[in-house]
């Protein structure tokens, strides 16, 4: 249940009133999970974890109407680990538990919307992230591979980037750092979105690069430009996304959405790589029908991995179908395949064809709370215990029972 925790009058010009909000919403993921990794059963796991379904987190958010159509806003979302607070959430000192890195960790920005469109400014998510979610009913959890388990959009640090929220090691887009997303009014239906972030690469590591005015700036960041076109009416919802990431001069590490984290570029100094992911579902009844496309290419010929020499060609594609069964209960299907250049490079056999197979079933107990089942069987991929992808054991399998609560 949404709580509005503060409803203030501002006075604006003319003597017009100005109202602002602020809420707090949250979502809480937890529950028990299986995971058995073929040719490796010493990578097998079973635990209580949470994010099976959906992600855990607290999201706040600011509103001020300043009149005429315009609003002013303010988003923050604020990720954490409920299965094991004091291990992920916080860090250890003499004096106990302390939080470690920024509050609002994921989705942040502030912004502005009104008859000449959407801006936003900061870390928001994505035009990517809404493209995935369009071509599966799973969105970035177990079973869409769009998650930490399945690299849809490629095999692994040769196409990983720093700067994106998503990894290397998942080859996955869920936000920029340092990014700017206008999206268009819509007009019958159809709308558009523009993304960038500058690139910076006047430094390696964690040295900033200072201005002629004493200014510094974090260095080595990728530059990001990509267009969106989404279409929204009725039982259809389709999206076009393409973007394109240049590394920056050095290839060193950089900075990166984790707090207090590096991590290497997926691509060599000034070289690109460029997405592609197409989407659509259509709902008849009870049944909404998903389909979805990806490929991603990059120019290089650099060796971000000691094991890859060739520039990154992977393709990807998936069917998806959600159905109502019942007013409570929905049960959900995933099926995606992925096929690359660079996966025979990586002992990933055969042909370079990876295959995610996804379950799923809902039980609403409420308009805010449920128990869901997921199943993920990943086929012919390189995979771990927790289900990074890293070292190779071949097929993995997971499956989750757990409870939702939304607030």
């Amino acid at each position: 249940m949404k709580k509005t925790l503060v409803a203030i009058a501002a006075l604006a010009a003319f003597g017009a009133q100005a109202q602002s909000s602020v809420s707090l919403t949250g979502n809480v993921d937890v529950g028990y999970r299986a995971i058995s990794v073929g040719n490796n059963a010493q990578k097998d796991a079973k635990l209580i974890t949470h994010n099976n379904a959906s992600t855990s987190a607290i999201f706040f958010k600011a509103v001020e109407d300043l009149g005429g159509g315009t609003k002013a806003n303010f988003f923050g979302e604020a990720d954490f680990a409920p299965s094991k607070n004091a291990l992920q959430n916080s860090s250890t000192t003499n004096n106990g538990f302390s939080y470690s890195g920024a509050f609002f960790n994921s989705e942040v920005y502030v912004g502005l919307n009104g008859a000449l469109g959407d801006i936003k400014l900061g870390a928001p998510n994505s035009p990517a992230l809404s493209a995935a979610g369009t071509s599966n009913p799973f969105g970035t959890a177990l079973g869409g591979g769009y998650s930490d388990t399945f690299g849809r959009l490629g095999t692994n640090g040769n196409v990983g980037i720093n700067g994106y929220s998503g990894q290397a090691t998942t080859a996955r887009i869920i936000r920029h750092e340092r990014a700017v997303v206008y999206t268009t009014p819509t007009y019958s239906g159809f709308s558009g979105q523009y993304e960038v972030s500058f690139k910076n690469g006047n430094a390696t590591g964690t040295t900033s690069s200072a201005t002629t005015d004493g200014t510094t700036y974090a260095s080595n960041n990728n530059g990001l430009a990509s267009l969106s076109l989404k279409y929204n009416q009725g039982p259809l919802n389709a999206m076009y996304y393409s973007g394109t990431l240049t590394g920056p001069a050095n290839q060193a590490a950089g900075t990166i959405s984790s707090a207090g984290a590096l991590t290497a570029n997926g691509i060599t100094a000034n070289n690109k790589v460029k997405y592609n992911i197409a989407a659509a579902n259509y709902t008849v009844g009870a049944v909404t029908g998903y389909v979805g496309f990806t490929t991603t290419k990059s120019d290089q010929t650099g060796t971000p991995s000691a094991s890859i020499t060739d520039k990154e060609d992977s393709k990807s594609s998936n069917y998806a179908v959600k159905y109502a069964a019942t007013p409570t209960i929905d049960l959900l299907f995933n099926r995606v395949t992925r096929t690359s250049n660079q996966a025979t490079d990586l002992v990933r056999l055969p042909n370079g064809k990876a295959t995610l197979t996804g379950l799923g079933a809902d039980y609403k107990l409420s308009k805010t709370s449920s128990v869901y089942y997921r199943y993920e069987k990943a086929a012919n991929v390189v995979v771990t215990g927790s289900g990074a992808s890293s070292n190779t054991y071949g097929d993995q399998k997971i499956q989750a029972l757990g409870l939702r609560v939304a607030f």
